[in-house]
């Protein structure tokens, strides 16, 4: 019963990563008019390819953790192109952070933000949260203090 304990991190990582899936299918961008009314989500074709790489970037995320905890028998190596998984994690999060935060600040006329992308953007930090906890317990002890 032990190997199904998961830490505080990776119980973040996946519930982000959940939650960013859930959150692409909600509504990205919309448009309001008096007499027109239109959302977008990020599987959408005007957004298909750009947004959806926070999406899969989370699920990918989310998918390590899942069989890293889950699926102890799977033999996953220890280094990604010379990254631990803790670092690859790490640079995912902050990848979709980023690209969050940028439709975050992008003014294009006539399209508001959407309730999805909003949550994306939470979920996207929330991943970088756990990323940044998850390299926290893996520092053993320091020497020299």
């Amino acid at each position: 019963m032990d190997k199904l304990k998961i830490s505080t991190a990776n119980l973040v990582i996946l519930v982000a990563g959940v939650v960013m899936l859930i959150a692409s299918f909600l509504a990205f961008r919309t448009v309001s008019l008096p007499s027109f009314s239109r959302s977008w989500n990020a599987w959408s074709n005007g957004y298909f390819i750009i947004s959806t790489i926070p999406a899969l970037l989370g699920v990918l995320m989310a998918a390590h953790v899942a069989l890293e905890t889950y699926a102890p028998q799977v033999s996953l190596p220890d280094r990604v192109l010379g990254l631990t998984w803790t670092q690859v994690h790490f640079v995912l999060a902050c990848q979709a952070t980023v690209m969050m935060l940028a439709f975050l600040i992008q003014d294009i006329p006539l399209l508001d933000r959407g309730i999805g992308l909003f949550l994306m953007l939470i979920a996207a930090i929330a991943l970088l949260v756990g990323a940044v906890m998850r390299m926290r317990e893996n520092t053993g002890p320091r020497p020299f203090g």
